[in-house]
């Protein structure tokens, strides 16, 4: 079978978004299309998997939007003005995105920050757009906002999602936990049946949604910012290219102030109807992978660098036979890369010997890992190493590069350089 004719046999097993759905994304800012994802998918498909104290937890797409929608009320009952930034210093869970389409669905405009930047790296960016609100992962984010509190004068109040070790920060008027905010949603939602939905419409795809950090290796960080149609138009393209389709699984431990996170997650995710998925911890996000089985992944290229010594590592240490059959299976595998690369013929022998190798070598590797229901892996950041590249393709996976970079941003979106 031809590559052409393997890549046909995935398409057609895949449940892709209808064409008029796609060409129509651009015309709906990301909250409406939140909106349409409900109403489409409803309560029996999964739009987001979170694995919490070894337990997956489920939020289907109605779900998703219930939560947007109180997060987006919430904000207005405490005062957001359409137009006024929020600062989002969370990690890779549902809250996030809750927070970040629920902000935006009464015309805030999100910046996302790193969890592990310093606290007046995080001031002086929050202050460069005058946050008004800032949603803070846990104690640790929000003591470091607690420390330079006389510094943002332009943040009118602090929500935390995690209330481990809060009980104490309970009579501060500065702070609010996410489950008040929630409340304070369904409250102003009660009493205005109607105010949701039409500051929901009166969002427009051209309007701001998002401003990120670009690295700053030139100097001082710029801020790019991406309108709703920014986003909406890279999710549609990937959709189309991509081999992905609605209800495919993509796991997301990326820092959610990435570029790449943010397409893959609040727009091809959303956009596209795949099962956004959240590891419990760093340290877990291998075996979470396997139980999930993801279809896509994107990561950074570190990961798969990482991943390959482990590899090494795990097979050095095993017995003689593993150790065998395994370089018999790299040999096999990076012959065979070698002639497709130059284009030429493989042998029926050579063929064969790949089959029985995947079979008793790299399948049962791959599924260990976790990789073995990836269509596509994708890295991303820094250049991966050729020699990592041709490991994990003589092991049956082929990770495809994909680079950000500023100059790419710059032609398509708006650059803040004060």
């Amino acid at each position: 079978m031809s590559g052409q004719q393997k890549l046909n046999a995935i398409n057609n097993n895949i449940e892709h978004i209808d064409e008029e759905s796609l060409s129509s994304l651009v015309r709906f800012t990301l909250p409406q299309i939140l909106l349409r994802q409900a109403e489409k998918l409803g309560s029996d498909r999964i739009a987001l998997r979170e694995k919490a104290y070894g337990i997956w937890q489920t939020y289907s797409w109605r779900d998703y939007f219930r939560y947007a929608k109180l997060v987006g009320m919430g904000l207005f009952a405490l005062g957001l003005k359409r137009g006024e930034k929020v600062g989002l210093i969370i990690e890779n869970n549902p809250e996030w995105l809750f927070s970040e389409l629920g902000a935006q669905s009464v015309g805030g405009v999100v910046l996302p920050l790193f969890p592990t930047s310093a606290a007046k790296q995080l001031v002086k960016m929050l202050n460069r757009v005058e946050a008004a609100y800032i949603f803070a992962q846990d104690q640790k984010q929000v003591d470091k906002l607690l420390a330079y509190r006389e510094d943002l004068p332009h943040t009118r109040c602090v929500i935390y999602t995690d209330p481990t070790g809060m009980r104490t920060y309970r009579d501060n008027p500065w702070l609010i936990s996410f489950s008040q905010l929630l409340d304070l949603g369904g409250e102003l939602d009660n009493e205005q049946l109607d105010l949701f939905n039409t500051a929901l419409w009166e969002g427009n795809p051209d309007d701001i949604a998002l401003m990120l950090m670009t690295s700053g290796a030139t100097g001082e960080p710029k801020l790019a910012m991406l309108s709703h149609s920014n986003i909406t138009d890279m999710a549609s393209r990937w959709i189309k290219t991509a081999p992905i389709g609605i209800g495919d699984n993509w796991i997301s431990f990326t820092p959610t102030a990435w570029f790449i996170d943010q397409i893959w997650s609040v727009g091809i995710a959303l956009c596209g109807g795949l099962i956004g998925n959240f590891p419990e911890t760093a340290e877990t996000a291998v075996e979470d992978c396997r139980e999930i089985g993801p279809t896509v992944i994107i990561t950074s290229s570190g990961f798969w660098e990482d991943l390959a010594s482990i590899i090494r590592i795990e097979i050095n240490n095993s017995g003689f036979i593993k150790r065998r059959l395994y370089n018999l299976s790299q040999d096999i595998g990076r012959e065979i890369v070698d002639l497709e690369s130059e284009k030429k013929r493989v042998s029926a022998r050579l063929k064969t010997l790949r089959w029985l190798s995947t079979l008793i070598v790299s399948r049962p590797l791959l599924d260990r890992i976790g990789c073995l229901n990836f269509r596509v892996a994708y890295t991303e950041g820094h250049p991966i190493s050729p020699k990592v590249i041709q490991f994990f393709r003589a092991n049956g996976l082929n990770p495809k590069q994909c680079y950000e970079t500023v100059g790419a941003i710059e032609k398509t979106v708006g650059i803040l350089t004060v």
